[in-house]
Order: C-alpha cells, then sequence, then structure tokens
C-alpha cells in the first residue's frame, strides 16, 4: 500500500537532485554527491500515484469533474455542457472511469489516446471529445498540484502574463431589439472590454436569411461604441461564400476588424473563397474537435486564425497539439471561450505556453454565469483588468471549487 504522497518532501528533493547535477560539472567530488542526492528522492513519487475516483457535479450551463488520487490530491476538470449535458456526463461517469481508474494521472497522453481510440466509433467529435476535455482538465490540475507548478510551466513556460479579452453578445439572429443590442454593448464597454463581438446566431439551418439583419445590427452598435473599442461579427456560420463576401467587404468597409466562422465548417471550400476575397483575418474552428480537423481545416480553408475550444476540442493535450499543427502553418490561436472559470483558466494556460498565441480571448459577461460562479470564492475568480485576464499562476489550473457551495446546486 502507498504512503501518504509528501509533495513537499518530492519538491525538495528533487531541487537537491538539480543542484548536485549542477555543481558535478566542477569538480570529480560532486560525482559522489550526485548519487546521494538522488536517493532523497522518496519511494513515494508521481510514478507511484494513482486515480482512484471519477465524480461530476452538473450545475446550469457548466459540467465539473472530480478526480481524486491515492495519494490525496484532487484535480478538477470543466467538460462543455453544449450538448445534451446527460450525454456528455454519461460518457465521463459510465465509460471512462473503467479506464482510467488505477492509471498514473501523470499519463495524460495515454490516457488520452486510451480515451479516444477505445472510444472513437461512437463519434470522434462532440460528446466524446467533450467528455476527455473534462478529464484531462482535471488531470494537468493534479499534476499542478502535486508539483507545485501553474500548469502553464508544464507545458513548457509562459510566452505572456496576460491576454486582452473580447466578449460576445447574443442576438439570436436578429431577435433581439437593436436598442437592446445597442445597450448590452455599452454596458459591456464599460466593464473594460476593448473588444466586443456581435454573436449573430443566424446559424447552417437558417443559411443566407432575408431579410438578413447583420448590417443593421454593425452600424447601430458601431455608431453608439466609442472608437477605440473594436467590433467585428460572427454569424455563426450562417453563409455561403458569396453572402459572406459580400457582407464582409461592407462590414470591412465599415472598419471591422476580424470575421469569425462566415460560413458552415463543413464546407472549407466555401470558407478558403471568403479568405481570399477579404483583406481582414478571418477566424473558424469553434466546431473542430481533433487535430486532424483542425488540419483538414487549415490545408481546405486557409482561415488566418484558428478557435479551438478547449473543453470541446479534448482539453489541453489535444489543444496543445492543434497549437503545434497551427504553428507550422504559421496560424494564431484564438481560443473559442464561452465557460468563464476552469474553461478560460485552461486556455489562458494554453495561451501562454505557445509562441502563435493570438491577440484576444473570448469571455463572458460573468451575470449570465451567477450559478457557476457561486461555485468559487470571489478571491478565485478570473478578474478583468483594463481589458486584460491575468494568467492564473498559483499550483494547477489555479482556480479552486468550493465544493460544498458545489454540491449545495448541483443535480
Amino acid at each position: 500500500m502507498m504512503k501518504s504522497f509528501d509533495r513537499r518532501k518530492f519538491i525538495t528533493a528533487l531541487g537537491l537532485s538539480a543542484t548536485a547535477t549542477a555543481i558535478a560539472t566542477t569538480s570529480s567530488f560532486t560525482n559522489e554527491l550526485v548519487e546521494n542526492s538522488l536517493t532523497l528522492i522518496p519511494a513515494d513519487t508521481p510514478s507511484d500515484i494513482k486515480i482512484t475516483h471519477v465524480s461530476t457535479f452538473r450545475v446550469k450551463r457548466a459540467i465539473f469533474i472530480k478526480i481524486e488520487t491515492n495519494a490525496g490530491v484532487t484535480g478538477w476538470g470543466e467538460a462543455s455542457s453544449n450538448s445534451p449535458m446527460e450525454v456528455v456526463e454519461s460518457f465521463i461517469l459510465k465509460t471512462m472511469p473503467k479506464t482510467i481508474i488505477g492509471m498514473n494521472p501523470f499519463d495524460t497522453e495515454l490516457i488520452w489516446n486510451r480515451l479516444f481510440w477505445e472510444n472513437h466509433d461512437l463519434g470522434p467529435s462532440g460528446a466524446l471529445s467533450y467528455a476527455i476535455a473534462g478529464i484531462d482538465l482535471a488531470l494537468w490540475d493534479i499534476k499542478g498540484k502535486i508539483l507545485n507548478q501553474p500548469v502553464y510551466n508544464l507545458l513548457g513556460g509562459r510566452f505572456l502574463t496576460e491576454v486582452p479579452a473580447y466578449c460576445g453578445i447574443p442576438l439570436k439572429g436578429g431577435k433581439i431589439p437593436v436598442e437592446k443590442a445597442v445597450e448590452r454593448a455599452l454596458k459591456v464597454a464599460s466593464l473594460g472590454y476593448k473588444t466586443i463581438k456581435l454573436r449573430m446566431q443566424i446559424r447552417e439551418y437558417n443559411l443566407n436569411p432575408i431579410p438578413d439583419p447583420t448590417l443593421r445590427y454593425y452600424e447601430a452598435v458601431r455608431k453608439a461604441l466609442p472608437q477605440d473599442i473594436d467590433l467585428f461579427v460572427d454569424p455563426n456560420e450562417g453563409y455561403t461564400a458569396s453572402r459572406a463576401i459580400e457582407v464582409g467587404k461592407a462590414l470591412q468597409a465599415m472598419g471591422m476588424k476580424y470575421f469569425e466562422s462566415p460560413v458552415p465548417r463543413e464546407n472549407n471550400k466555401d470558407l478558403a473563397e471568403v479568405v481570399d476575397a477579404l483583406d481582414i483575418p478571418v477566424m473558424a474552428g469553434e466546431k473542430c474537435y481533433t487535430r486532424w480537423e483542425f488540419r483538414d481545416l487549415i490545408l481546405e480553408g486557409n482561415p488566418d486564425i484558428i478557435n479551438p475550444d478547449l473543453i470541446k476540442a479534448g482539453g489541453i493535450t489535444e489543444v496543445k497539439r492543434i497549437a503545434t499543427v497551427a504553428q507550422i502553418f504559421f496560424k494564431q490561436i484564438v481560443p473559442h471561450n464561452t465557460k468563464p472559470t476552469l474553461g478560460t483558466a485552461a486556455a489562458l494556460h494554453l495561451m501562454a505556453s505557445i509562441s502563435n498565441a493570438g491577440p484576444l480571448l473570448e469571455y463572458v459577461e460573468l451575470d449570465t454565469y451567477d450559478e457557476v460562479m457561486t461555485c468559487f470564492d470571489a478571491d478565485q475568480h478570473l478578474k478583468l483588468i483594463d481589458g486584460k485576464l491575468r494568467v492564473p499562476h498559483s499550483p494547477g489550473l489555479g482556480m479552486e471549487i468550493n465544493e460544498k457551495k458545489l454540491q449545495q446546486i448541483a443535480k
């Protein structure tokens, strides 16, 4: 039976080993010191840690995952709740524990591959990748806590310490009154956001709507906002190439800085036409869930910026791979991100650790996530300061759930 894991003892031993190794280059005497110092690492190192239990907590607009270990260290993750929550939760509770119980939480690559390939016949995207993402985030949280390091250090260190955030305003395909959209945009601007997105939510099943609400919303909101605040549009894949080019050129002439998800994700040929026709960066990829889907998106659609969502696209482990694919083609990463707690923390750690992090990270108005936010004490909340989010620096993901509060509201 494994002894209780002593993190301080382990870290101290690692420090002594590293110091001794450095000294060893200067004299033969220290070769003996190195050999002796290595014996200071206790037997119950991370190689002996095992996953013992997996549980989930559903609240309005979030699924949180708790993974426990025999070292007494617990990790928390978040899975997307955008598909039927019961489907994602079922994957996590009924399928995945059979694979990961007894495994070492440091084996994130092995665990990811087993969870994906043992279940991908049911569909490699959507609910499966959502569920894997929740597990993966919790494992990275565990690793960081055991090693007393923020996740970005485990990913290779930091390129940046803060990321400008933008906020999206949902417009339900034009069902929100224009004056309400203006009111909402002004409120978001007052919170400190320097960039705002109009989420038109036209969708693929309402392709090329007549009348098209996009231009009148943009004109009204642009006129109301201060000029130092950028505004852009996301049709939510609601156009064919010809219509997206027509609308995109009109928006570009009005000063729009980005154009996101203009055409259905299933039609990369149309996306490539839009990219070629416009002079502003085109973003895409929030509905791509694996490195292979992003490979095809880049090769066939060639967006300027790609938008993986960490709690949809398989978690930190897979999105780190996706970022590498993007690096090959000199593409920047601007994560799609509509969850303000662990999902955002994971995205910040990932962006901090890559050289091709884009200029923005999506964030949300916290008052639309009241119930979720009550699961975290106020000092745990990520804070928007001067329009930017700071990368968490506490061990793991850097946000700790108040489990007592969570249990009171969880379904």
